[in-house]
C-alpha cells in the first residue's frame, strides 16, 4: 500500500475528500460537526484514494490540565494502518508546537462531539444508539491505542427501566425549604429562557474536566437544531423564590428508539445545577421529575446519557437502578 498524508489548507478542493470520509466510514446518520474557519485538516491517501482523516488545533487552556493542549478531532478511517499513521502524524505535528498533551477525539471542545463509544465486553449486549450519542466503528479505540494513546477519561451511559413494581425513588420536600419551584420550559419564551440556560451552563460546567467556555451563538445553534424534539414537560427549570434559574434538566423522547411508536425511551441529556444550589438535592429532584413524567406517559426506560464515571450524575443514576448502557473513552498522549 502506497500511503501519503496531505495537509489541506482552507479552500483546498480536496476538502471534499475530507467530507466524504465520514460516509465512507460506514455511518452517516448523524451530521458532521461544522469545522471552524481555518481548522487544519489532514487526509491520508492509500494508492490515491482517501482512507483516513482528522483535524487538529491547539487549545490554549482547558480546565484541569494546565498548558496548551493539542486536540485531534473529526477522526474517520476506512483503513486501520492509515488511521494509525495519521494519528501518529498528528501527534508529531502538535508536539512540535509545544503542547503539553494531545487529546482525542474531540471536535474542538467538549461542547461538540468527543469521546469514542467502546465495544461491549464479552457477553454484554449491543444496544441501539440514542440520539446525541457518539457513534463510531468498534475498531476506532484500537486505532488510538495503536498510535500510542491511552485512556484519559472514562464515561458511561446508564439506562433505568420503568419499575414493574411501580416503586419510584421517593420524593422529598427539601426544595420547599429553599423556596425553589420547578416548572416546564415555556416555548413562548424559548429565546429568553435559553439565554438563562446558557448562563447557568457556563457556571455549572466550569469545573468539568477539559472544559472551555463558548459563546451564546454557538450554544444556541446546537439547541436550536434539536428544538423540533422539544417536549416542554421534559425540560424542567428550577427557580429560586426571586426567579433566578438555579438548575435545569433537558430530556427528550428518543427518535432513534428501535421500538418506535408512541412510547419511546427518554434520553436525559443534560442535568445542571448552579454552584450556589449544590447540596440541596436539586439534581436528584430534577431527575425524579423526568422519570415521573416519562413513565407516566408509558416510556419503557430513561437513558442517563454520557456521564463522566464517578461524578454526581452516576450516583443519582444508581438511585434509579440505572444499568450500564454503554462505555466511552477520551484518549490522551503526552509528548
Amino acid at each position: 500500500m502506497s500511503l501519503r498524508i496531505e495537509h489541506l489548507a482552507p479552500g483546498d478542493p480536496r476538502l471534499a475528500d475530507f467530507a466524504a470520509l465520514r460516509e465512507r466510514a460506514g455511518y452517516a446518520a448523524a451530521p458532521d460537526d461544522e469545522l471552524r474557519a481555518g481548522t487544519e485538516c489532514l487526509v491520508a491517501y492509500a494508492d490515491g484514494a482517501p482512507v483516513a482523516r482528522l483535524a487538529l488545533e491547539v487549545a490554549p487552556e482547558l480546565h484541569g490540565v494546565p498548558g496548551p493542549t493539542g486536540l485531534v478531532g473529526w477522526y474517520e478511517a476506512t483503513d486501520a494502518e492509515a488511521g494509525v499513521a495519521l494519528l501518529c502524524r498528528a501527534r508529531e505535528v502538535l508536539a512540535e508546537r509545544g503542547v503539553a498533551r494531545v487529546l482525542g477525539p474531540m471536535n474542538g471542545s467538549t461542547w461538540k462531539r468527543y469521546r469514542l463509544a467502546l465495544p461491549p465486553a464479552p457477553g454484554e449486549a449491543v444496544p441501539h444508539p440514542f440520539l446525541t450519542e457518539p457513534v463510531n466503528p468498534p475498531e476506532y479505540p484500537e486505532h488510538f491505542e495503536g498510535a500510542g494513546f491511552t485512556v484519559a477519561a472514562e464515561y458511561e451511559s446508564r439506562i433505568a427501566f420503568r419499575p414493574e413494581d411501580g416503586a419510584e425513588v421517593p420524593a422529598d420536600d427539601s426544595l420547599d425549604r429553599y423556596g425553589i419551584a420547578v416548572h416546564p420550559i415555556d416555548p413562548g419564551r424559548f429565546d429568553e429562557e435559553l439565554r438563562e440556560v446558557f448562563d447557568l451552563s457556563l457556571a455549572a460546567f466550569a469545573g468539568n474536566l477539559f472544559y472551555t467556555p463558548i459563546g451564546f451563538d454557538e450554544f444556541s445553534s446546537a439547541y436550536r437544531k434539536i428544538r423540533p424534539l422539544l417536549d416542554p414537560e421534559l425540560v424542567r427549570l428550577a427557580r429560586s423564590a426571586d426567579g433566578r434559574l438555579l438548575g435545569f434538566v433537558f430530556a427528550f423522547p428518543d427518535p432513534l428508539d428501535p421500538a418506535g411508536g408512541g412510547h419511546r425511551r427518554v434520553v436525559l441529556k443534560t442535568l445542571a445545577t448552579s454552584p450556589e444550589a449544590r447540596g440541596m438535592g436539586l439534581g436528584g429532584h430534577l431527575t425524579r421529575e423526568v422519570h415521573r413524567i416519562a413513565f407516566a406517559r408509558g416510556a419503557p426506560a430513561v437513558i442517563h446519557a454520557l456521564m463522566q464515571v464517578a461524578n454526581a450524575s452516576t450516583r443519582i443514576s444508581g438511585r434509579h437502578r440505572g444499568e450500564l448502557f454503554r462505555r466511552y473513552a477520551l484518549y490522551g498522549w503526552m509528548p
